[in-house]
């Protein structure tokens, strides 16, 4: 059996990172908004459910679906990849 090679695994980690910062970055804008979860994935066309999986760092959504959610949210793609940044940066 091959062994994980630690670029890979270092790799691995920073995503689930990036995948659990993106939802929480999600969830803060949501609610800055006053949304309800229902409502924003009403509002971005996606189920209840991946929203939640979204915010809890749980799913790992498309690049499009991303913008959508961006768009649902009033903002551009690029600024929550910069919240998102900052946040990594910033621990």
């Amino acid at each position: 059996m091959k062994r994980p090679n630690r670029r890979n695994r270092k790799f691995e980690l920073e995503f689930r990172q990036f995948q659990r910062n993106f939802g929480i970055v999600v969830r803060q804008l949501r609610k800055k908004r006053h949304l309800s979860r229902p409502e924003l994935a009403r509002l971005a066309k996606f189920s209840r459910t991946t929203l939640e999986h979204i915010e809890q760092g749980k799913a790992n959504p498309l690049l499009g679906n991303m913008e959508t959610l961006a768009e649902a949210l009033g903002h551009r793609l690029s600024y929550i990849f910069r919240l998102v940044q900052d946040m990594e940066e910033s621990r």
